[in-house]
């Protein structure tokens, strides 16, 4: 799987662009450890780089090679002047885009996934961080950013996207509703909607305290489990996206019948389901009924009220 790099170099923008590559030393001049001029040797072939100068993301490209030990390339002039000569060199394809993509315009919706320490752009003004060399970004970021890049930036990067990123049927659905979020009017509420959209944060959270362990299969291990919203993500208003209430901790083959409406849960928590492909299933997994944990809340019971209407016969 690529990883995804974002690298700031104002100053050796055009050398670097130009010379297919970027460069740093391999310390600080001190030479204390940097943790963004490291990255450049976890670089791998086929991972990502996003090339930011000036505000602007204007080109980005494919790392060609892992990186080597490399003196300081000459074209940087007085550029880096106190920069050791020894440094990391990685190989890269660029592409420069047609029309440059601001992250800033986008900062809202970028904010939340921006990395805690070392981020490339200020987390609170979304400013370039200029003591940040090569930071590197979630997945998710990543494929947020392809996808900002193909959509206001660069049509024709969308047959880079092939090469760069497979994006499945939840990873495009996940993009397009983080898009939506940046008309959500307040910055608190956007940032908590985010994060429980990629699973991560305060919707889960709630979930877990209602729903201990899967009412289907009685797994336990929340690491092994999908927080599973009943109604619909679309459908919601932000209310209803946060509320643990609307959501179900589910294995992950269970879920999948659950989100598509094959199965759904009675008022006293049996598994109930209509179209005969659902009981095969079911069947071929071993599954008889649901583990009656507990029984479902007024809340609950209203969101499930719904699912149930949406049962596939």
């Amino acid at each position: 799987m690529s990883s995804y790099w974002w690298v700031n170099h104002k100053q050796t923008y055009r050398q670097e662009t130009d010379g297919g590559y970027i460069w740093s030393p391999k310390a600080n001049a001190n030479g204390a450890r940097n943790m963004t001029y490291d990255n450049l040797s976890r670089c791998q072939r086929g991972d990502v780089v996003f090339s930011y100068a000036n505000g602007r993301i204007s080109q980005m490209g494919l790392v060609e090679t892992a990186a080597i030990t490399a003196t300081k390339p000459p074209e940087f002039g007085s550029a880096g002047e106190n920069w050791s000569q020894e440094g990391w060199l990685v190989r890269v394809n660029w592409q420069p885009l047609r029309q440059a993509l601001v992250p800033q315009t986008f900062f809202e919706l970028l904010q939340p996934l921006l990395p805690e320490r070392h981020s490339p752009i200020s987390t609170s003004t979304g400013r370039g961080n200029q003591g940040v060399y090569l930071a590197g970004l979630s997945e998710t970021l990543g494929l947020l950013l392809l996808k900002l890049i193909e959509d206001h930036a660069d049509p024709a990067v969308r047959v880079h996207l092939v090469v760069l990123a497979e994006e499945g049927e939840y990873t495009a659905a996940l993009l397009d509703d983080m898009q939506q979020l940046r008309e959500v009017p307040s910055s608190t509420e956007r940032d908590a909607l985010t994060k429980a959209r990629l699973g991560q944060g305060l919707f889960r959270h709630r979930v877990s305290e209602l729903e201990p362990a899967c009412r289907v299969t009685g797994l336990a291990r929340q690491e092994f489990l999908v927080a599973s919203h009943i109604k619909p993500w679309r459908s919601c208003d932000n209310s209803e996206r946060l509320s643990g209430s609307n959501g179900l901790l589910l294995s992950p083959h269970v879920d999948k019948l659950f989100d598509r409406h094959w199965i759904s849960f009675d008022s006293s928590g049996e598994l109930i389901w209509q179209h005969e492909a659902a009981g095969e299933a079911l069947r071929c997994w071993g599954i008889e009924g649901a583990n009656l944990i507990q029984p479902f809340n007024r809340e609950q019971e209203a969101f499930l009220r719904a699912h149930r209407e949406a049962l596939r016969h």
